[in-house]
């Protein structure tokens, strides 16, 4: 990855970990700006509603205290007296006097037929028939009536009638109307119990709004305000309870939330109305602040994100670059780059497999360097194919079948590959599958010397054909023509790791640990099968030419668990220069043979030679059962104390202390492979 590319990722993963905190921090202040907004909306309706219920309030509260005035008014004898001498002089004395103690704007007095009879502030107002009105009509019935009323079209003011009796009789025999201008006291009583301004208006003759009183400044926008919303809201009812919503306006220099009601005459027709408002600024100033708030510490929050944004893409491209770097160099054939274990734990892991796989590739490197070496200097080529399909194996010096031969009607023989203890080996084609296989013929000695051979041998080739493993070579069938038995095998092109020791005497570490995993692999994939091999040794592993390992000859496997009887106690079977102490003793056997055996492979690769040599199969049964190994790095100071303990502890003579199972035998090589080096 080029620094522009890592630069690039580098902005990709920034980017993206900074727009999803960018977008969650936009979407909280949002939902936190509609909820306060949808909080304090419902707040101003409800300031605003009962804004609008105290107004109502305040104008009844003025109705009945001037209603409990008037009624005591018109109980004083000397006023009834009066009222029946009819003298105007006196009414209009009457109207004055009753006025100053009601505390009224003004006060009409009316005969029993409602005609007027005085008026406090017109001394000279005609006597004119007040009996059309409906607060006058009211009273004249007998009851106390009140209203809202309108005097030089634009003045609004509330009004109570009060009947007037004669003395000690029921008869009425007048009126007294009391009325109280709604002015700016009013309002700016209203507006000092709820911090809200308030605007009444009146309906002129014509029907439209007029300003009458107001707690705001009498501009053109105020007015202008009320001459267009003022007859809808006079006709809305003054005293509902519910909450009615608001709108906005603009008034002046400044915008309000409003509500209004309507004001009605004492016959229910609307004469004007008020309306309530709250500045917009105000209320919202409160959120503002918090808003304002809110925004610098999302600010901070998100420059705190984009900044730990910006450290998390860092640590994540910045391994990723080293892994890139890797991979490139390794696709050159260099596998010595340094990983280091840098980043989250994801990438950790990754540079860690990484770290192993290229552990991996420098062993078989090693592996197919050492192959190398060995065709150079015998002077072929390295794609000279030496398949190998048993142990023991040495080139025939007479084949049973020539080359050309057409084996069962099937197998072409192409050339001789060598013979063993229990037959003869070739290379052949199939020609149904057109596989190159190794056609093993099984001597027919082999089978008439032993009663129970052949129901051994087809039990351990049914064994073979369970495991299925790329380091295991793979055995394909068992058939009989003519009396002659034959085992069907993968056949593998590359080089015996018997031949290998010979041609170099002993392998370099890396190769030697490139050997190890393999090994422990296929036998790890036996031993699940529940099999073990019991003659792991050089002659049966084959190394490909690109490194790969192939343990070879399962012929003589048997199951850790047998039940027919067919190996019996004291059976030895097996080469005794790799065969555990139990194995040579014949005692009951389990898989860690396999790693005893692996480990004396191991050994004479570091080396060049077994831990144990002798000249009779009595003295080397002697020596393994008795005298002490001597660790490889002691033999080779090259080797590493870690791969030469782990060979040493394979090697001990009680299973119990050698490792439990293959698989933990290949986690400690390659434990030990990623800490070296190719060697030469």
């Amino acid at each position: 990855m080029t620094a522009s590319g890592t630069s690039s990722l580098t902005w990709r993963i920034f980017l993206g970990a900074a727009g999803v905190v960018a977008a969650v921090l936009a979407a909280t202040l949002l939902l936190g700006w509609l909820s306060a907004r949808h909080t304090i909306e419902g707040e101003v309706d409800r300031s605003l509603d009962r804004t609008r219920q105290l107004v109502v309030n305040f104008l009844r509260g003025d109705q009945r205290s001037l209603a409990r005035g008037a009624a005591v008014f018109v109980q004083n004898p000397n006023f009834r007296a009066l009222l029946e001498s009819a003298a105007s002089g006196d009414m209009l004395d009457q109207s004055l006097e009753a006025a100053s103690l009601l505390g009224a704007s003004f006060v009409q007095i009316t005969d029993r037929e409602g005609v007027r009879l005085a008026r406090s502030d017109e001394p000279a107002a005609a006597q004119t028939s007040l009996a059309g009105s409906p607060l006058i009509a009211g009273a004249l019935q007998g009851e106390t009536t009140s209203g809202i009323g309108i005097t030089g079209d634009s003045a609004l003011f509330l009004a109570v009638a009060v009947p007037i009796s004669g003395a000690g009789t029921d008869v009425i025999t007048g009126v007294l109307m009391a009325a109280s201008l709604i002015d700016s006291s009013l309002a700016t009583a209203v507006q000092r119990a709820t911090d809200t301004d308030v605007v009444f208006f009146a309906l002129d003759s014509t029907g439209r709004a007029r300003l009458s009183a107001s707690t705001l400044p009498g501009d053109e926008e105020l007015a202008a305000f009320v001459a267009a919303q003022g007859p809808a809201i006079a006709r809305a009812p003054a005293d509902g309870a519910a909450p009615r919503g608001h709108v906005s306006v603009d008034v002046g220099d400044g915008r309000y939330f409003a509500q209004g009601g309507a004001l009605l005459s004492a016959g229910g027709t609307p004469l004007g109305g008020f309306v309530a408002l709250r500045s917009r600024a105000l209320e919202l100033a409160g959120f503002r602040d918090l808003g304002v708030r809110i925004a610098l510490g999302g600010l901070v929050g998100l420059l705190l994100a984009f900044l730990f944004s910006w450290i998390v893409a860092r640590r994540i491209s910045r391994p990723v670059q080293g892994l890139v770097a890797a991979s490139r160099r390794a696709a050159e054939g260099d596998y010595a780059a340094t990983i280091e274990p840098d980043g989250p734990a994801e990438i950790r892991a990754l540079a860690e497999a990484f770290r192993a796989l290229l552990a991996e590739l420098r062993e078989k490197q090693s592996l197919v360097d050492v192959l190398r070496g060995r065709e150079e200097r015998r002077g072929i080529s390295l794609q000279r194919e030496s398949g190998r399909a048993s142990g023991s194996i040495t080139v025939a010096s007479e084949g049973r079948l020539t080359v050309g031969h057409l084996f069962a009607g099937r197998f072409e023989v192409l050339a001789p590959l060598g013979e063993g203890g229990m037959g003869v080996v070739y290379r052949a084609r199939d020609r149904d599958l057109g596989d190159i296989v190794a056609l093993k013929l099984v001597r027919s000695e082999a089978m008439q010397n032993d009663p129970n051979a052949l129901e051994r041998f087809k039990d351990e080739v049914r064994l073979a054909r369970r495991i299925s493993h790329r380091n295991v070579a793979r055995t394909h069938d068992f058939g009989e023509v003519d009396g002659v038995y034959y085992v069907t095998m993968e056949y593998v092109a590359g080089t015996p790791l018997k031949e290998l020791l010979k041609t170099r005497g002993r392998l370099p570490v890396d190769a030697t640990v490139s050997v190890g995993k393999q090994l422990c692999r296929a036998l790890e994939a036996a031993h699940e099968q529940g099999i073990i091999h019991r003659d792991v040794k050089p002659q049966n592993i084959v190394v490909a030419p690109d490194g790969l390992v192939k343990v070879m000859d399962f012929g003589i496997a048997r199951a850790v668990e047998r039940k027919k009887g067919m190996t019996q106690t004291g059976l030895v079977v097996g080469t005794p220069e790799y065969m555990a102490p139990e194995q040579l003793m014949g005692q009951p056997l389990d898989q860690r043979v396999d790693l005893f055996a692996a480990g004396v492979v191991l050994y004479e690769c570091l080396t060049g030679r077994r831990p144990h040599e002798a000249d009779t199969p009595m003295a080397l049964v002697s020596k393994v059962l008795t005298e002490p190994i001597v660790p490889p790095h002691e033999v080779a100071p090259d080797v590493p104390q870690a791969l030469s303990l782990l060979v040493t502890r394979a090697l001990a003579r009680n299973p119990a202390d050698r490792p439990r199972g293959a698989g933990e035998m290949y986690d400690e090589l390659a434990r030990i492979g990623e800490g070296t080096t190719v060697t030469a």
